[in-house]
């Protein structure tokens, strides 16, 4: 059975995706742009498969869901330690 609280925010993911792909040129100053790209499509399609695993294939669908939730999260972390390691950086060069 889908719950609507978890369609709704799957749409929401899918909205927020939308804007950082068309945002895309602007975004590109951001260090490691593409680590943070992929780590939100994986967080993405995990709401695709919490959405799913509601109408078939509970289990699977359910092991999938975590596993992308797990590189998700890995991903993020690798995006967040260059963010700031390339911020600490430029702060560091642009002081000296």
């Amino acid at each position: 059975m889908i719950q609507e609280n978890e369609l709704i925010t799957f749409i929401l993911c899918l909205g927020a995706l939308f804007f950082i792909i068309i945002n895309y040129v602007k975004l590109k100053s951001l260090p490691g742009l593409r680590i943070f790209i992929i780590s939100f499509t994986l967080f993405t399609m995990g709401w695709f498969f919490t959405v799913i695993e509601g109408v078939i294939f509970e289990e699977t669908f359910n092991l999938i869901e975590h596993m992308c939730y797990i590189c998700s999260s890995i991903m993020m972390i690798i995006w967040t330690l260059i963010f700031f390691k390339k911020r600490s950086v430029n702060e560091f060069n642009r002081d000296n």
